[in-house]
């Protein structure tokens, strides 16, 4: 659980901004490059950063590991930044954040008033300085550079399969205008460029001294990758402005669309593209993560958004390491296995994102044999189902946390989510698989589901088959929510009403009390995002606009004044705090939702 000493404050988080093969994180209060993030061929990610090395004693240790998550959006963290010759760095006044692609500071440096702007394009990172001093000298300025390139820490808050040092050691070297950070090891080299005058390396640091002329000048700073770490990016750094006149929530979809397309969604190859979970705290892939963030790509079809999911496809069929035909809780961006937990949900997401791609294209993906792939991912899955009680079997919950028991409620709602969407697929002739057997499995299923789940007039959160069940609900369960919009259920199906009213009272272990009262999950204490977004999803499916409306207004009160929603956040508020600064799932999901929603095409893209 969360420690106050710990926990994040409510304050402005960084600045992230992302063209789709890199992808970077700038300083609130000096417009400093604080990270940037790349993938790479062995290592999966490499960061620039100037964050101190995780504490590998601390592997596991949640305190260690929140502190560590912490530092990270700490603007004193820097590692290029842009300050007077006698030591005065740019102090930013105030920050515009209109435009998601285009961050803006407006604050001094010395004596001169300072604009400073951090933009995206298809080579790199570009951040600009502008300064004007009213027809006084400018104070002579200087870029100074102080940082390592290395893995990203990586450090979970449950974890199996931490990586192992890399062993990394930073090089700088000075080419006139240019700065190589090199990591031989990894290799990897980032380069940081300037427009005018010669980079100084001094130890493990370097500066670049700019003598401003008279009135009025500028300092531009590019920052790009090589040496494997970087990939060209097919799809373009920017995109149009959606037409959102309608959508609820209209700056935090903005900021989910803008943050999945520049820094989430990252090229790894000419045809293949990750979509990682966030790209400071835990730049790896989860399934579950990836799918809610596709099914935004999809659900807003924008410029080169089904070429980036079509990316991701092939990334996650073709690249991933699936010896036995299964994903496992995490893979690096390079496909290797991370966490190697076997998680039901995860088996999942990849089939359901497959068929929302032919929703809404009529078609796949090139480069795959997919009835082969399709077939051996779902002989895969149902080699995890219990022959005795028909139920689909998991290690862990969708917190990441071990399952409480085996067959999860969530799971087998996923389980004949998946068998009713692949049928579709197989009746339209698009997949070599057998529909009548997919829908024996889906039947076979909601059978079982009926003999094992069912508590009293609700669902257990999960069960051993022996007639033990769990009193349960967890935020991350979205499955359960989400049944009557897949078609599991009717909306008015009194076993699953009377399960989300539960799940929203102080009889569950993960609802948390207080001014802001929510569903949360015992993984970490507070109410989450994500059990906002249930509310949403319940009050919607029983016709309360009220309630829907609530559910918005607090997800829009606990966002991050960039439109980012956090994790979990603190139910009272004198005890006001914010977990997780990068987030990309919650804010996906929910603008994916309210877009498909406004367009009138929740319910026939959803519904099996």
């Amino acid at each position: 659980m969360d420690s106050l000493a710990t926990r994040q404050g409510v304050g402005g988080k960084p600045v992230d901004v992302g063209n789709g093969s890199l992808a970077a994180s700038f300083g609130r209060t000096n417009a400093a490059l604080l990270a940037i993030l790349a993938p790479h061929p062995d290592h999966g990610t490499v960061e620039l950063s100037a964050v101190p090395p995780f504490d590998e004693r601390h592997r596991g240790d949640p305190t260690e590991t929140r502190r560590h998550r912490a530092r990270l959006a700490e603007d004193r963290f820097a590692c290029v930044w842009l300050e007077t010759t006698d030591g005065a760095a740019f102090r930013a006044d105030e920050v515009d954040l209109a435009d998601p692609l285009r961050p803006v500071w407006r604050g001094i440096v010395g004596s001169a008033s300072v604009q400073a702007s951090a933009a995206a394009d298809p080579g790199g990172i570009v951040l600009i300085w502008q300064a004007e001093a009213a027809g006084a000298p400018l104070p002579p300025v200087r870029l100074r550079f102080e940082g390592r390139l290395d893995r990203p820490a990586l450090a979970e808050i449950t974890e199996i399969d931490p990586p192992s040092p890399t062993g990394a050691t930073t090089v700088l070297r000075a080419r006139g205008q240019s700065l190589d950070v090199v990591a031989a090891e990894l290799p990897a080299t980032m380069t940081i460029e300037a427009e005018d005058g010669a980079w100084l390396v001094e130890g493990d640091a370097a500066r670049l001294d700019v003598p401003w002329p008279r009135g009025e000048a500028r300092v531009t700073t590019s920052i790009r990758c090589s040496s494997g770490a970087a990939r060209p990016v097919r799809a373009p750094a920017s995109f149009e402005a959606l037409p959102l006149g309608d959508v609820p929530l209209h700056r935090l979809v903005t900021r989910a669309l803008a943050y999945v397309r520049g820094c989430t969604a990252l090229a790894t190859a000419a045809d293949e593209r990750v979509i990682l979970t966030d790209h400071r705290i835990l730049p790896l892939s989860w399934t579950r993560d990836a799918y809610f963030q596709a099914l935004l790509l999809l659900a807003a079809d924008g410029v080169g958004d089904r070429d980036r999911v079509a990316d991701h496809l092939r990334w996650l069929w073709r690249r991933c390491e699936r010896p036995d035909d299964r994903w496992v809780r995490s893979h690096h961006a390079d496909g290797r296995r991370k966490d190697r937990a076997f998680q039901a949900d995860q088996q999942l997401y990849p089939i359901l994102e497959l068929a929302d791609f032919w929703r809404r294209t009529r078609s796949l993906p090139d480069g795959v044999d997919w009835s082969h792939e399709v077939a051996g991912a779902w002989s895969a899955t149902l080699s995890e189902v219990d022959p005795r009680t028909g139920l689909l079997a998991c290690a862990e919950n969708a917190a990441d946390d071990p399952a409480p028991a085996p067959f999860l409620a969530g799971s087998q709602i996923m389980l004949w989510y998946a068998a009713s969407r692949l049928r579709e697929l197989a009746d339209d002739g698009v997949l070599d698989l057998d529909a009548g057997a997919l829908a024996g499995v889906a039947q076979g299923l909601r059978a079982a589901f009926d003999r094992t789940l069912p508590e009293g007039d609700r669902w257990a959160y999960a069960a051993d088959g022996a007639g033990g069940r769990v009193a349960y609900h967890d935020a991350n369960d979205l499955p359960t929510a989400l049944a009557p919009l897949w078609g599991f259920c009717p909306t008015d199906d009194p076993a699953w009403r009377a399960t989300m009213n539960w799940a929203f009272s102080t009889a569950n272990p993960g609802y948390y009390t207080g001014e802001r009262s929510g569903l949360g999950s015992v993984h970490t204490a507070g109410p989450w995002t994500l059990g906002d977004i249930q509310r949403w999803l319940v009050a919607r499916a029983v016709g309360d606009g009220s309630a829907a409306g609530r559910a918005l207004e607090r997800l829009r009160a606990v966002a991050f004044d960039d439109g980012m929603l956090p994790e979990a956040y603190g139910a009272d508020g004198p005890d006001d705090f914010r977990v997780r600064h990068w987030f990309a799932w919650p804010g996906a999901a929910i603008a994916a939702l309210l877009i498909l929603d406004a367009r009138g095409e929740i319910e026939p893209f959803l519904r099996a």
